[in-house]
């Protein structure tokens, strides 16, 4: 029957006597909307069977049941069809016959969708009065049925909220699948003519909606974790998620570096899209999210993984450094840094190679290992070493050449001796002879004559107490590194090694007009033990690295200052040195002193010993120790020592530092491109270097040769002792550690000597 008629019967049904229940079924949603649009007039009733529902409760048939027999106006029940059919066909035709047989005073309407299979009865007394209407019309699709928990509500944004909600959804949705957020079980529903299912959790949808997911388990993440993802996705595929929250190219590995910053949901985020998707161009945060059980273990896994991998592996250097470029973004996590170096060592030797520079307990982990192992490495040996772990403790074992071979190879065992933390009987030897030898007297001038040299016109000073000769490779490699040149002179300071007896060039700054700036942190540090570091305490010379960032943060303000044209120069000078060594020697000779505790017992004034006490210089009234004994009953040192007069505590370094000019010319004369020497004659080879510096060199086969001034403005000659063979020669010509040319060749011919011709 069409539309239009089914319409007219009713119309003539609300004004007739007849009182019993009319059906009227629709093969779709278009034509039932028409006909209840038609009947919202008047004071017809529209009921709805959801209102016979509790709060996300089932139908109450008994309560409908009532409603409708005591109707006694016109009413139009609406949205049955859904809960009917989900308990099947058995209760569906019962209770819409149970209806239909009811006697009622009003006018009751039921309208059903697509149930016209379920509305044939055998009783013909319900075909006769024209209780059941069958509307003429093309079938559309009814909605399948998926009841989700109301925990994943948000994840679906069309989701119908409550159980009570289903009669609705079934008869007015046209989506394929309708959502309804409920706690009620679909196992009640065994009998159900609508293809029902049900998710109760985030993950199986995730899975179901993107099949990568499936990949990772499901313990990963919480229940509220997989529903929030599944919110946040919407529509869309996981790759849009992670692109949404953790940036456009979705670059995992750079995100790594943002994980300490992310929120909560944005850590487990990533360590969900890492197991999904891969750190593709990095195989370290790969290995170390394969490492990570769950979002929380991320940064153990970053700090700990590397621990997996055997030092001597061809990758082992390329997947160092991934995790080091990692671990510089991961500083809040300071306490991993502390667990990753107490389990280290069970690596034992090869600890090292798992270390960073990053961390300052790392840092320590790598002075306690050269003190255990250092001594069965050469420092060259060291320095391939930490070159890659640690660039500013190699820079610190760079060799610093002070134009003399003496210089040059005491201050490098002394340097060794110092990061390995002991005292080798060979070097003490050689501190013994020079108690009593004293070349540093001839070797170095004195300080006051080589300041005086100085020009200190637009000139800052910096006066850093304690600063020695041990750091000048490492000022050497920074200012290369800064873009700044140093040029270095080393002199030796007044005993005994006080800072009362060495500052004169305050004086000579101030009656100049040169600003000076005093810096005591080396010192403090050496005489305090600040920051816990105290032999006493710890034995390590942990304190080192201290020192190193003290010297570097100077160098940076410098170049800072430089390149903003605060000054053109700037003078780094110290009063006096210090020794690791004479603290590590742990020895008091026999002459006691009268005032304890002073100087940690490295000079004594004479007053207070009669005799010369071995190994000692008299000096301005104090007997000065040039080994490294103390005075008995002297306080022990905290770090280092200064006061007495060995070569560590007595050089010291005058260091102008200026912007390092690029494209200086530097080659060799035309007249020296090939020299001819008699028997026995030492070349002598000249260069032009475009600047003037007291730190030009010439290296020929690994060997440095010092060039001196000539009377002509840049022109440089050096005596070249270990070139005297026949032959050609390839020289780099140096302004301090800078390269300012390679390659420049010349060659050294003999007198008298011909070629003969074997032919001839």
């Amino acid at each position: 029957m069409t539309l239009e008629k089914i319409e007219k019967r009713i119309e003539n049904l609300l004004t007739s006597d007849n009182r019993w229940p009319i059906v009227v079924d629709f093969s779709n949603k278009a034509d039932m909307k028409e006909f209840l649009y038609h009947f919202s007039v008047g004071e017809n009733k529209i009921l709805s069977a959801g209102d016979f529902c509790g709060k996300d409760g089932t139908l109450k048939f008994e309560e409908l049941s009532n409603r409708i027999e005591k109707n006694d106006s016109v009413m139009f029940l609406i949205n049955l069809t859904g809960y009917l059919k989900l308990c099947g066909e058995e209760i569906l035709k019962n209770t819409l016959k149970t209806i239909i047989s009811k006697s009622i005073t009003g006018h009751v309407i039921i309208i059903t969708y697509q149930c016209r299979n379920y509305l044939k009865f055998s009783d013909s007394r319900f075909a006769e009065r024209g209780q059941i209407l069958i509307v003429d019309g093309e079938f559309d699709n009814s909605s399948n049925i998926c009841l989700i928990s109301p925990e994943l509500e948000e994840a679906f944004l069309n989701a119908y909220i409550g159980f009570e909600k289903i009669g609705e959804a079934y008869d007015n949705c046209y989506d394929n699948i309708i959502y309804v957020a409920t706690d009620v079980s679909k196992k009640l529903f065994n009998l159900s003519l609508i293809n029902i299912s049900q998710l109760n959790n985030g993950y199986d949808i995730l899975c179901a909606k993107d099949s990568r997911i499936k990949n990772v388990p499901e313990s990963f993440g919480s229940p509220s974790q997989w529903n929030g993802l599944l919110k946040d996705m919407g529509k869309f595929d996981f790759a849009f998620v992670a692109e949404e929250l953790l940036g456009p190219s979705l670059n995992l590995v750079e995100c790594v570096k943002q994980y300490p910053s992310y929120s909560d949901k944005l850590q487990w985020l990533y360590f969900i899209a890492t197991s999904i998707m891969g750190a593709k161009t990095d195989s370290y945060v790969m290995l170390a999210m394969e490492n990570a059980t769950n979002y929380k273990d991320v940064p153990r896994a970053v700090f700990r993984t590397i621990l997996n991998i055997n030092r001597k592996d061809d990758d082992f250097f390329k997947l160092y450094e991934e995790r080091k470029n990692v671990l510089k973004y991961f500083s809040a996590y300071l306490g991993e840094a502390v667990d990753f170096c107490k389990i280290v060592s069970s690596k034992q030797e090869d600890a090292i190679y798992y270390l960073t520079d990053i961390f300052q307990p790392e840092k320590e982990k790598m002075i306690e290992w050269l003190d255990i192992y250092g001594c069965k490495y050469t420092t060259d040996e060291l320095d391939d070493i930490f070159k890659n772990i640690a660039p500013d403790i190699a820079a610190y074992l760079s060799k610093y050449r002070f134009k003399n071979d003496f210089l040059n190879d005491y201050f490098e065992k002394y340097k060794y001796q110092k990061l390995i933390n002991k005292l080798l009987p060979e070097f003490k030897e050689i501190v013994e002879k020079q108690a009593t030898e004293l070349e540093f007297v001839s070797l170095l001038k004195p300080r006051t004559q080589l300041f005086d040299k100085i020009d200190l016109k637009h000139t800052r000073t910096y006066f850093v107490d304690a600063l020695g000769v041990e750091y000048l490779g490492f000022i050497q490699s920074k200012c290369n590194e800064y873009g700044l040149f140093a040029d270095i002179m080393c002199g030796r300071c007044e005993l005994p090694s006080l800072t009362c007896f060495n500052k004169d060039f305050v004086n000579e700054c101030n009656e100049k007009g040169c600003p000076i700036s005093d810096i005591k942190e080396l010192d403090e540090i050496k005489h305090h033990g600040e920051d816990g570091f105290d032999y006493e305490k710890t034995k390590t010379p942990i304190y080192l690295l201290r020192e190193l960032e003290i010297i570097d943060n100077l160098l940076r303000n410098i170049q800072a200052a430089i390149l903003n044209n605060n000054y053109e120069k700037a003078i780094i000078v110290s009063d006096h040195g210090a020794s690791r060594l004479a603290v590590l020697n742990e020895t008091e000779n026999i002459w006691e002193m009268e005032t304890k505790g002073v100087h940690s017992g490295r000079c004594c004034p004479k007053n207070e010993i009669n005799e010369k006490p071995s190994f000692a210089i008299e000096e301005s009234d104090y007997w000065v120790l040039a080994n490294y004994d103390r005075f008995k009953g002297s306080r022990k040192a905290n770090v280092e020592v200064h006061g007495g007069a060995t070569l560590e505590e007595v050089t010291i370094p005058i260091i102008a530092i200026t912007r390092c000019i690029d494209g200086i010319e530097s080659f060799i004369l035309d007249e020296c491109k090939v020299i001819t020497l008699s028997a026995m004659e030492i070349p002598i080879l000249k260069v032009y270097v475009g600047t003037i510096s007291d730190s030009i060199t010439i290296k020929v086969d690994d060997k440095f040769y010092d060039a001196e001034p000539t009377a002509d403005k840049y022109v440089y000659e050096a005596k070249m002792k270990e070139c005297t063979k026949k032959g050609k020669y390839s020289a780099d010509i140096l302004n301090g550690s800078n390269v300012l040319s390679s390659g420049n060749v010349f060659e050294i011919d003999k007198k008298g000597m011909k070629e003969v011709s074997l032919f001839d």
